[in-house]
């Protein structure tokens, strides 16, 4: 890298478990690693200690510390612990493995032993530039959340409202509203405004998002983003709905809404029948077990093998270019960096392109070498849920 210059590689949601957990990330190691920095969203707390608590009805996540190995190995700098599994084991897993991470040098955000340190930046220095991180969730289960004197993660909540289209037609369909917690705001947007007083750039990471649909953005996310960018934020990384979201820009600054997959083992895990039964007409359709027969590693969506590395360069101190590296999840749960030049590199940025513009976002992206350059189209301008 030139002496001033910085790439930051950023990736979405990491969960392994596996036999050998290495191997999860063996084909992408090297794009990490070129950069200076890399970041992920860890979907667990991986410990031997604790034991497990509740997510509802959709189980626990693996959290086996035979696995952590491959967190240190991949090149991670930063993580983002702000999961709404980041509790499944409880306090002592989330407090262990926020201790491990950091004896290996790597800095954790978006969770911690009470709220304060929840919602503490992490300030990393790199070739004369200071570089922030912060991290929020906003899809976890109620106790998950950290508060005074209680262990959890960052809290950035959202409210939902059910409008029928037609009121005086009762079961009629309904349209969703989401609201940001004005509270929650109103502390994000403060943390931002005093991280900006100590850093050069400041990246935003939030655990939000409607899983499993195709393109869909919910209402609050774009009011948090712009909310956000407003206060400081000079990037924004979205994670959690398990398959890529489209691209935004606002007043210049990027909106990545969902990074997507990326080391993910989705073995078969127990949950309630009941629950599942109720919600399986909607579900089912969107959840069917994609290559089960071939590729029992990777069992979820076939678009969520769709996948990216987000490299941030910075130069004189503020974001110059964001750009995308495609990637797709193969047979054995790796996720493998492509050229955007080859055919399937230029199929997922064709989806990313489809996506956004399905949901009325206005990110470009223009084909630049191996990747693909995130600029500012036409916005589309369509309602979000």
């Amino acid at each position: 890298m030139n002496k001033g210059t910085i790439t930051i590689a950023a990736v979405g949601d990491v969960m392994i478990d596996r036999d050998n957990p290495e191997s999860a990330v063996s084909l992408a190691r090297k794009s990490l690693q070129e950069a200076d920095l890399s970041f992920c969203q860890l979907e667990t707390s991986y410990s031997d200690k604790g034991s497990q608590s509740s997510s509802g009805p959709r189980g626990a996540m693996a959290n086996n510390l035979r696995n952590y190995v491959a967190i240190p190995a991949a090149g991670f700098n930063i993580v983002s612990m702000a999961s709404n599994h980041a509790m499944d084991w409880g306090k002592d897993a989330l407090i262990d493995c926020r201790d491990r991470l950091r004896r290996d040098g790597i800095s954790p955000v978006g969770a911690g032993s009470e709220i304060a340190e929840a919602r503490e930046p992490s300030v990393l220095e790199c070739n004369g530039t200071r570089i922030a991180f912060l991290s929020y969730c906003s899809v976890a289960p109620k106790g998950y959340y950290a508060s005074k004197g209680k262990p959890g993660v960052a809290p950035m909540r959202a409210i939902t409202h059910y409008e029928p289209l037609e009121d005086d037609q009762p079961g009629t369909p309904c349209e969703i509203l989401t609201y940001p917690v004005e509270e929650d705001l109103a502390d994000l947007l403060r943390d931002i405004k005093e991280t900006r007083k100590k850093a050069d750039v400041v990246a935003l990471s939030l655990h939000w998002g409607i899983h499993y649909f195709r393109a869909a953005i919910a209402g609050y996310q774009p009011v948090v983003a712009r909310a956000a960018i407003d206060a400081g934020a000079d990037v924004i990384l979205g994670h959690h709905p398990h398959m890529l979201k489209g691209v935004d820009v606002y007043k210049g600054k990027v909106i990545l809404y969902s990074l997507g997959n990326f080391a993910f083992d989705s073995r078969p895990r127990a949950v309630d029948a009941l629950w599942y039964a109720r919600r399986r007409k909607v579900y089912e359709g969107l959840l069917k077990l994609a290559g089960h027969d071939e590729s029992p590693a990777y069992r979820s969506q076939p678009e969520s093998r769709n996948s990216m590395i987000a490299r941030i360069r910075i130069a004189d101190k503020r974001i110059q270019r964001v750009s995308i590296v495609p990637v797709l999840i193969n047979n054995q749960a790796q996720p493998e960096p492509l050229s955007a030049s080859e055919e399937k590199g230029r199929d997922v940025i064709q989806y990313l392109r489809d996506i956004t513009e399905e949901a009325g976002l206005n990110g470009a992206l223009t084909m630049s070498g191996d990747e693909a350059v995130v600029g500012e189209g036409e916005s589309l301008d369509r309602a979000k849920q």
